[in-house]
């Protein structure tokens, strides 16, 4: 009986942690410059081809990536944001990331962009 009983509350505990994780959108931004020479355009079709290759790699058909530019302000400077459902999948993209065979992964974004400062948020829905 204390088996069970054990065994009832772990399960209900992990139900609701996996309830609040999967409430929570997690956001990714970086703060960078195009590289002189490259035009944002090109940013944005590199970041496409990372967005497809992240999508077939990881279970994650909810992560998006957007590349966000300045209305007012400085122009010299944009942002990355991507958008994942849930902590996991932000942690297999990363995972699936780090694993890459492909090397042209890794450098895809060389020359193109530099990038000096990343966060990690974690968004909660207003009601």
């Amino acid at each position: 009986m204390k088996n069970l009983l054990i065994a009832t509350c772990v399960a209900i505990v992990t139900l609701c942690l996996n309830g609040v994780a999967a409430a929570d959108t997690i956001v990714e931004t970086w703060t960078c410059k195009v590289e002189e020479g490259k035009k944002i355009e090109e940013v944005q079709a590199t970041n496409s081809k990372w967005l497809q290759w992240v999508k077939s790699n990881v279970d994650g058909d909810e992560i998006t990536s957007s590349v966000g530019t300045s209305i007012v302000g400085s122009a010299e400077t944009f942002i990355f944001v991507d958008t994942y459902p849930d902590l996991a999948t932000w942690a297999a993209a990363k995972e699936a990331l780090d694993n890459a065979d492909d090397d042209e992964i890794d450098e895809l974004f060389e020359g193109i962009t530099d990038c000096s400062e990343n966060r990690l948020w974690k968004l909660e829905e207003t009601e």
